[in-house]
């Protein structure tokens, strides 16, 4: 081989070496990144489904036994809503949208 081809061939492996060790840096990085969006996507459930449970859970476990106690049920519950202003017409037009929405 002429030895300006053999410089030309060194060069050309030290650039191979050098793409190899940027690609398997690149492959760690996207692991990684790959990792951290699946526990963010988990963290994110398991935050909604705490927002959306938390309601019932201090329902069932704090207020109910307090309604029990004092022999008061939903209905009374449902009926002091209705004293709020605003909270009947509220109530009426969720429950005329459903009966007309069944229809």
């Amino acid at each position: 081989m002429q030895p300006e081809n053999n410089h030309e061939l060194d060069k050309i492996q030290k650039l191979l070496l050098e793409n190899q060790k940027i690609l398997a840096e690149n492959n760690e990085v996207l692991k990684k990144l790959q990792r951290t969006s699946a526990v963010a996507m988990w963290l994110r459930i398991v935050w909604f489904l705490f927002i959306i449970g938390l309601p019932f859970v201090l329902y069932f476990y704090v207020l109910q036994p307090y309604f029990d106690a004092l022999g008061s049920s939903f209905g009374t519950f449902q009926a002091g809503l209705q004293e709020i202003p605003g909270w009947k017409q509220f109530y009426e037009s969720i429950r005329g949208a459903g009966i007309s929405g069944g229809e």
